[in-house]
């Protein structure tokens, strides 16, 4: 994930004030400059978290930055992570798991709903697949006569590879406009 998607992650509640000078560092890494963004990477988690905080604002302000909406930033942040998964840097499941419920569940999503859960997003087939292969780590019946529950797994995993690249696609290109 990038400067701007911890940006989003910190505004959706997963990353701490403590923990803002690892993204300021985040940020001097990607070639952002300014004076509260460096002394901000020179700080740490145990110093005082409303300095921290103030530098961050002055941060923002001195980068030309503004905070996301909370909508705004549950999408940047679950981009990232779809980022991620789609570069091997984070496991599929793991990262699924933390789109839904780390950025995904950060914005009520379910009031958006129109026929399926996420389809206000465009993330529907990749939460179906997901939940379906939830469902085949602990089958409680047999599923199809004819494949194994593996086959099954290594399908639905394959499926849910492809839908994510569509959806991260697709929400980038109406995200980044």
């Amino acid at each position: 994930m990038n400067f701007k998607q911890h940006i989003a992650k910190y505004v959706t509640e997963h990353l701490t004030t403590s923990q803002l000078p690892e993204l300021a560092i985040l940020g001097v890494q990607e070639g952002y400059e300014s004076e509260s963004l460096f002394i901000l990477a020179g700080m740490s988690n145990m110093d005082n978290g409303f300095e921290i905080q103030e530098y961050f604002k002055k941060t923002l302000a001195e980068l030309n930055l503004e905070l996301p909406d909370r909508r705004k930033a549950a999408l940047e942040y679950a981009i990232g992570i779809a980022q991620d998964i789609l570069n091997e840097k984070k496991d599929l499941f793991e990262g699924l798991a933390e789109i839904k419920s780390g950025a995904l569940d950060s914005y009520d999503f379910f009031s958006e709903t129109k026929k399926y859960v996420y389809d206000s997003i465009g993330f529907e087939i990749v939460y179906g697949l997901y939940d379906t292969y939830d469902d085949l780590l602990n089958p409680l019946c047999k599923w199809n006569s004819k494949k194994s529950i593996e086959t099954l797994k290594s399908e639905t995993r394959t499926e849910l590879i492809v839908e994510l690249e569509k959806w991260n696609k697709k929400l980038k290109t109406v995200h980044n406009n």
